[in-house]
């Protein structure tokens, strides 16, 4: 009570009146109260997360109205924003040290006229229906695991024998590739949905760090394990998935600060498609 009357401006006194005067509305107690503490009742607990989540909704609407033009907002899957963006994101913040970059790691789709973001980045095959859109990268993905997992179980035999014994680390979220990777490679696994299931690509290349079995990932998500050695291409087929990441905007102008950034993201996707070549 003395929080949210300091966050009101008004007294303890005004906002115990308020709710007592909502109890006696509604016809129900939303406390419990007792000589040290005051608890939220069942009927209080049922209110509060309905009333949170429409305020939450009113919040997000006036973010979208207010003046925001050193902010730009992206959603983005969690992988590719801790693998890919994150690593990068540092340019951007170089070049533009006024802009305040927001990123919201997450699988949900975002809804441009409901949520409040400029900018997506999605894994798809096409820009979606009712969007603006560019392809940033091609997906492709190989095999990787441990050098202590290789030697154990693929150094030294036939490729078939050793994938029938390999252990696969699977992603549940958003999409499941062995299937696919294995026809793609020729061979008849009976086992392709058997493994290890992880929510997270992240947490499928942490196993795999740790011997736990072979998982598929961008090169690009890898760069650094495979650079340290903590990570070894199990097999050298790079098998492309059919979809791309892929810069998604409304149909809208949009405000300096978010073209800046689509410009950069562009920009920095397209050396990667076409990396430099060093000078011998």
């Amino acid at each position: 009570m003395r929080h949210a009357a300091e966050e009101l401006f008004v007294t303890p006194g005004a906002i115990s009146q308020q709710v007592r005067a909502l109890e006696q509305h509604l016809g129900v107690s939303l406390f419990d109260r007792t000589a040290r503490a005051i608890r939220l009742t069942s009927a209080g607990q049922e209110f509060y997360a309905a009333a949170n989540r429409h305020l939450k909704g009113i919040a997000q609407a006036a973010e979208q109205l207010r003046p925001r033009e050193q902010t730009v907002s992206v959603t983005v899957a969690p992988d590719f924003a801790s693998r890919w963006l994150m690593p990068r994101l540092r340019g951007f913040a170089d070049l533009n040290p006024s802009v305040e970059v927001r990123v919201d790691a997450s699988f949900a789709v975002a809804d441009f006229e409901r949520d409040p973001f400029d900018l997506g980045i999605r894994i798809v095959k096409q820009v979606p229906n009712g969007l603006h859109g560019e392809l940033l990268l091609e997906q492709t993905v190989k095999a990787y695991c441990s050098a202590a997992y290789f030697a154990r179980t693929f150094k030294g035999k036939p490729k078939a024998k050793a994938w029938a014994g390999a252990r696969l680390l699977h992603e549940s979220r958003p999409y499941d590739l062995w299937s696919q990777w294995f026809s793609a490679r020729g061979l008849l696994e009976r086992n392709a949905e058997v493994g290890l299931y992880f929510s997270h690509g992240l947490l499928a290349i942490l196993a795999a760090i740790e011997s736990e079995g072979v998982t598929l990932q961008p090169p690009a998500y890898v760069e650094r394990e495979v650079a340290q050695g903590s990570l070894v291409e199990a097999d050298e087929l790079e098998m492309s998935t059919g979809l791309g990441y892929h810069l998604v905007w409304p149909e809208r102008s949009l405000r300096p600060s978010a073209e800046r950034f689509k410009a950069w993201i562009a920009d920095v996707a397209r050396n990667a498609r076409e990396p430099r070549r060093s000078t011998p």
